[in-house]
């Protein structure tokens, strides 16, 4: 869908006072403001969903850690084969980490971008 169609039904949304729920409370989006409405962005200006998306791994044996980073524990290993259910992202150190579930063997961790990445972009953990 194009950017811009996206961002008029988005602006539409605001002027329409679509209900918003921010910090717990509940406001419409007019009384939020316009960027309240807006999804958020990535450094390369793709829209990032709010929600799990699923993914894949892009290798055999793609390790799972236990946090952001090659030096923590690894729970479990990731093949080509598994669908995995990516739920956020985070950048560590200029690489982008994946918080994911592997559904075939039901274990949660990291993964790296190089190992593991979403078919729809995530936000930010």
């Amino acid at each position: 869908m194009n950017r811009h169609i996206v961002r008029r039904a988005l602006v539409g949304l605001v002027g329409a006072g679509t209900l918003l729920a921010t910090a717990g409370s509940v406001a419409t989006a007019q009384e939020a403001g316009p960027r309240a409405a807006m999804p958020q962005r990535g450094v390369m200006g793709a829209a990032y969903s709010a929600q799990s998306q699923a993914g894949r791994y892009l290798t055999d044996g793609a390790r799972i850690h236990t946090q952001p980073s090659t030096g923590s524990t690894v729970v479990g290993y990731g093949y080509q084969t598994h669908v995995v259910t990516v739920h956020c992202r985070r950048v560590v150190a200029g690489a982008e980490w994946f918080y994911h579930t592997d559904n075939a063997t039901n274990v949660t961790g990291w993964g790296r971008y190089d190992v593991v990445v979403p078919y729809v972009a995530v936000g930010n953990c």
